[in-house]
């Protein structure tokens, strides 16, 4: 399901078409699999990164410790980030869960713009929303531990 790569790809035809200097980093295109519960998915997996040697740390969260995961009795799945762990540059985001189609947009932002792991744990997010979820494991990542959760 990549419409929205086809969209972006159009876009960039335009522009060129235009003279301008369009680009599509495609390692910041998000993959959704419409399913319950949903996956998605952008950026590196763990095997990549091994493959490439690049030094990693991961921060999960559980939609099992997320207040408004419960409130929706919709707790299966889980916020899983990979971080370079010298920079901590947000390098890849996998999500499993309810609204992960909606939440992957928020890893793919970060990663377009360089973004760490601190400055997505250090961005208020809402409460109660799914997407603390994406918070706490960006804080996991950054410092070994996210809030709500041991």
């Amino acid at each position: 399901m990549l419409a929205h790569k086809a969209e972006d790809e159009g876009i960039i035809c335009a522009e060129n078409l235009l003279g301008a200097n369009g680009h599509l980093d495609y390692n910041c295109v998000p993959s959704v699999i419409y399913t319950h519960p949903e996956v998605a998915w952008v950026g590196k997996t763990e095997e990549q990164l091994k493959e490439e040697g690049v030094e990693y740390v991961v921060g999960k969260f559980p939609f099992a410790a997320n207040s408004r995961a419960k409130t929706n009795a919709d707790t299966d799945g889980l916020v899983k980030i990979l971080a370079d762990k010298k920079t901590d540059r947000m390098l890849g985001a996998h999500i499993m869960g309810g609204g992960a189609g909606e939440m992957i947009n928020e890893a793919a932002l970060a990663m377009e713009y360089g973004a760490s792991c601190e400055d997505v744990a250090r961005v208020c997010h809402a409460h109660p929303t799914c997407s603390e979820a994406f918070r706490e494991a960006a804080l996991a990542a950054y410092c070994g531990k996210a809030i709500n959760f041991s």
